[in-house]
């Protein structure tokens, strides 16, 4: 015999009670008069027997009630096949999981993994008898399956942890089922990535686990996690460059393995990697588009083991065009930059707009790629709140100084960067980080060349900033360390901090042929925020975009062709979704039939680690994290599960029966009470 709640038997210290009772009477005897006491004593030794036997009799009859009670409580299951005989067997109500995650497509001996567990559900549907419930769950799936579709489970790209599948089937046995007896058998292949998580669980009850688990080997497998485009200047016929991650999940080393790069389905790069086991290796692909707009592409590995997870998605985004916004301080001076932002690059137009500084509150800014903030002399908390949302939600901007510098400190500090100062001394300008992509392109000379070419600039009025906690990094520096180019990031965006406003009263910069490029080439880097990559979603996690389309009704097309409106909020500026996508690929945001955003669908990493856990070490594991029983069932390629399962779960449910023998030991003592009265 088992209890279901064992720790309820604490309550038989309250048996003891009327033992206390019987043995501590602190009733007074009456005093009677008797003319004689020789009656009394001849009747004294028979009449005391008779009451002695009364009282334990009655201390017998109410501690058996009180224990039967506290017993029933503690739902005592009795097990073995001869007390079904006798007493018939408790019904139950169980919740069948199935693993349908990517790796149970691989196969043993025994067939496909899903096979396995499968044909092991199906036997426990055809083990259960009249009165018993049945609730069949697959881990990928939150909804309830057909205990007669079984066979129609299929592998997911959706991955969801043993634990949370596990919670979840009980959570609805604790609340759908009517049964005491109440059991959750989980049939799959115990990966050890999958299995459990870190979130935190509760326990559902009286529920316990099964687990019916596929024994798998585990197996060699190379994966690609990640695929980034690094370049922030991206032009039709320039090469970009992409960055792919690879993970050898296997104990031996593994030269010259095969990554190719594909863009717009053509491959366009392809070289060998040297993969150490067990270890992440980056590999740089480049590729030079040629066409503007959203271009999808995908980085692709050999053959090997598990095929699901040999090509990683990604986008690219080639604008046809970039806005750029200008607000101009009291009195600064802008005639410069307009002029530099009037030059044509190839076919691709940079549109600017010029505002004063008092209509920045009341401008949209998420429709701008870029802002330069040029000599702000004051910013309201407003302005200063709008332009750090900006920057954080991946916008970028140029500050110029002022000659008050209190305006850009309040922006700077909210931005967590440092601070200017105004400085009259002359200076020289030192060497710049020519590697930074920023400057890309802007120099053809010699590195000496280039260095002699900001050496030559001169420097009468600057602010000199001094750099705080943040990341953020000097791209121009000065004689004397201090820096001429600061850049922050923040957020999803980044800042540049001139030293000098754009005015030939501070430098020569703005009459030098390096202010020309050097600010279109700001232009380009500061508005690749959301331009140069799109979103990356992972199949089966809803994930929130923010789409440059305001008061417009958005679509989304999935990699498997299907189209469906996902949920959607007008903010200011922008559209915000709630997307969850099933099917690795590229899917597309749509407004009626204008594409206006790409993002790529990839699987969950986890699922590329095919090593697996021993099912007595899996079962401790979720025992740990559920806070409930765990027992290893059977094993799911055995044709005897059904026999397996039974054994584990046959018995006999005596709560009922304690609590009917609880009340006839109530009322056989209230009999004797009433009946016999023998004094």
């Amino acid at each position: 015999m088992t209890f279901l709640n064992p720790l309820v038997l604490v309550g038989l210290i309250a048996a003891a009670i009327p033992l206390l009772v019987h043995l501590f009477n602190f009733r007074r005897p009456r005093r009677l008069d008797y003319s004689s006491l020789a009656l009394l004593q001849a009747l004294q030794h028979t009449i005391i027997q008779r009451i002695r036997i009364r009282q334990w009799l009655l201390l017998l009859l109410r501690t058996l009630a009180l224990c039967a009670i506290v017993t029933a409580f503690a739902q005592p299951v009795f097990k073995g096949a001869s007390g079904t005989r006798f007493l018939g067997r408790a019904s139950v109500s169980m919740a069948v999981v199935l693993d349908n995650s990517l790796s149970m497509l691989l196969r043993d001996v025994e067939g496909t993994f899903i096979a396995q567990v499968r044909q092991a559900a199906q036997n426990l549907v055809n083990s259960a008898r009249p009165g018993d419930e049945v609730f069949v769950f697959s881990t990928a799936e939150a909804a309830l399956a057909r205990p007669d579709a079984i066979a129609d489970i299929e592998v997911s790209n959706v991955t969801r942890t043993a634990t949370e599948a596990i919670q979840h089937a009980a959570a609805h046995l604790a609340r759908e089922g009517v049964h005491v007896n109440q059991v959750v058998y989980y049939a799959g292949d115990l990966q050890e990535s999958t299995l459990t998580d870190s979130a935190t669980y509760s326990p559902q009850g009286s529920v316990r686990v099964a687990l019916i688990p596929v024994q798998a080997a585990s197996r060699p497998n190379v994966a690609i996690t990640g695929t980034v485009v690094k370049s922030r200047i991206v032009e039709p016929g320039q090469a970009v460059t992409v960055e792919a991650t690879l993970v050898n999940h296997g104990l031996s080393p593994l030269d010259n393995w095969a990554v190719s790069l594909y863009l717009e389905g053509e491959r366009v790069a392809q070289m060998g990697v040297a993969l150490p086991p067990d270890l992440p290796a980056r590999t740089t692909l480049l590729a030079s588009p040629q066409s503007r707009g959203w271009l999808s592409g995908y980085v692709q590995t050999e053959d090997d083991t598990f095929l699901e997870d040999n090509r990683h998605y990604f986008t690219l985004h080639v604008p046809a065009s970039r806005n750029i916004l200008i607000v101009r301080g009291a009195g600064a001076n802008v005639k410069h930059v307009e002029l530099a932002f009037a030059v044509r690059e190839g076919q691709t137009t940079l549109r600017t707009l010029v505002i004063d500084a008092h209509a920045l509150s009341a401008t949209a800014l998420s429709r701008y790629d870029a802002v330069f903030l040029v000599s702000p002399a004051t910013l309201s908390t407003g302005e200063v709140t709008a332009l750090a949302r900006y920057v954080d939600r991946g916008g970028g901007l140029m500050l110029f100084p002022a000659d008050e510098v209190n305006g850009a400190n309040a922006l700077l500090e909210t931005l967590g960067a440092g601070s200017l100062a105004i400085r009259e001394t002359p200076v020289s300008v030192a060497v710049a980080d020519f590697e930074h992509p920023l400057f890309a392109g802007v120099f053809e000379e010699t590195l000496t060349e280039q260095a002699r070419a900001l050496e030559r600039l001169a420097v009468s009025r600057m602010a000199l900033y001094t750099p705080g906690t943040g990341v953020e990094s000097a791209l121009i520096g000065l004689s004397d360390g201090a820096s001429f180019l600061q850049e922050i990031q923040y957020g999803g965006g980044r800042v540049l901090v001139m030293a000098v406003a754009p005015d030939p009263a501070w430098s020569d910069l703005p009459v030098r042929g390096l202010f020309v490029p050097l600010m279109y080439r700001s232009a380009y880097y500061l508005s690749a925020g959301e331009s140069v990559q799109g979103d990356a979603l992972v199949t089966g996690r809803t994930s929130r975009l923010r789409v440059r389309a305001a008061g417009r009704r958005l679509h989304l097309t999935t990699p498997d062709g299907a189209e469906h409106v996902p949920e959607q909020q007008q903010v200011f500026g922008a559209t915000l979704l709630d997307v969850k996508v099933s099917t690795p690929g590229i899917a597309d945001v749509l407004a009626t039939d204008s594409l206006v955003r790409r993002v790529s669908v990839n699987l969950d990493e986890r699922e590329s680690r095919l090593t697996y856990a021993a099912p007595e070490d899996a079962a401790g594991a979720l025992e740990e994290v559920l806070g409930i029983p765990v027992e290893v069932a059977g094993d799911a390629g055995l044709s005897s599960v059904s026999e397996t399962i039974m054994q584990a779960r046959s018995g006999v449910n005596l709560w009922r029966h304690m609590l009917i023998a609880a009340l006839i030991f109530l009322a056989a003592e209230m009999l004797v009470a009433m009946r016999w009265r023998p004094e």
